[in-house]
């Protein structure tokens, strides 16, 4: 090789494989498109990664307003629990978000032992309505004890 020759630059660079956790957000990313499509929700761009996650059973996750560009319009909710979206107009933080996700569904959860059907589960068959009222029940209750516990909110996080 002469020295005034340049250097052959590689095709492509090598990557690194994902990470368990990244792959476990990837997979959480696509049921938020999923839920925002079966709900129907007018939206702009999903977050790259969850405000808040614990992998494997939980992650809350920004989504962009359609009517305003770069706010966040909806908070959607997945991983080992149903797939749920709210509005964001009064839920500043992911912490808010988790604790409102959590009461809503203790609600449900109990409008469903009543048999009342809200809104947000009317898709559900009749039969799945029993287990969905306890699940509905044991995981907001899961959710409003990470969103009051002060150990799983960072700073940077716990203030949006």
């Amino acid at each position: 090789m002469h020295p005034d020759e340049p250097i052959a630059e590689p095709s492509a660079k090598p990557t690194a494989k994902p990470t368990a956790e990244e792959q476990w957000c990837d997979a959480r990313r696509a049921e938020v498109a999923d839920c925002l499509a079966r709900q129907a929700l007018d939206h702009g761009r999903i977050g790259e990664w969850p405000a808040w996650h614990v992998m494997p059973y939980a992650s809350l996750w920004a989504v962009e307003s359609q009517s305003r560009p770069e706010w966040i319009g909806w908070w959607v909710v997945c991983g080992d629990l149903p797939s749920d979206a709210l509005a964001a107009h009064d839920l500043a933080t992911p912490r808010d978000a988790l604790r409102a996700f959590g009461k809503r569904w203790l609600l449900h959860g109990a409008a469903l032992d009543r048999g009342e059907v809200p809104g947000a589960w009317a898709q559900q068959p009749d039969a799945a309505l029993p287990k969905l009222a306890t699940t509905l029940k044991k995981r907001g209750a899961a959710l409003q004890a990470w969103a009051d516990d002060a150990a799983s909110w960072p700073v940077e996080i716990d203030a949006g």
